[in-house]
């Protein structure tokens, strides 16, 4: 499983999550893995940047549990909303971007390993700016939102 993050001009270097055999990735994995650190860096690098910097995660059982109170003690402020709803969350249309290029261009991949490595090339090819528009038409797409009682939007 990979994660990756960014705010406004400025991506953070992806990563995917070490687990040993069988293992999967629960709120503590993710608590040690992400958020104690690649997170917590990438968000107290945005003060100075970005005037209040806010941690979006989906309702993911990952994000709950432990990594609320931890959220809390690091001061993070922390907006939640539901999984997989690329109108309100501006991630899942990098995800999407990903998953077409791969599709159309990766169609042949043999093994995980080859595919982590794709993956991880794609989301470091990305530049610092090249998702700012997914950020700055927030207000306008929440909006939409709203006015369409909480369905989907056209984008």
């Amino acid at each position: 499983m990979f994660w990756g993050a960014f705010r406004l001009s400025r991506m953070r270097p992806g990563l995917f999550f070490e687990l040993k055999n069988g293992q999967t990735v629960d709120f503590t994995v993710y608590r040690d893995q992400i958020l104690l650190e690649p997170l917590k860096k990438f968000w107290e690098e945005a003060f100075g940047e970005v005037n209040e910097p806010i941690v979006m995660e989906d309702n993911a059982p990952v994000h709950k549990k432990v990594c609320i109170p931890v959220r809390e003690q690091l001061g993070m402020i922390s907006l939640r909303h539901p999984p997989n709803s690329p109108d309100l969350n501006p991630i899942e249309n990098i995800w999407g971007h990903i998953k077409n290029i791969i599709a159309k261009d990766y169609s042949d991949i043999s093994s995980e390993e080859e595919m982590m490595r794709i993956v991880l090339r794609l989301w470091m090819d990305f530049t610092d700016n090249q998702w700012d528009n997914l950020i700055r038409c927030m207000p306008d797409k929440m909006r939409a939102v709203v006015a369409a009682r909480g369905g989907s939007i056209a984008s």
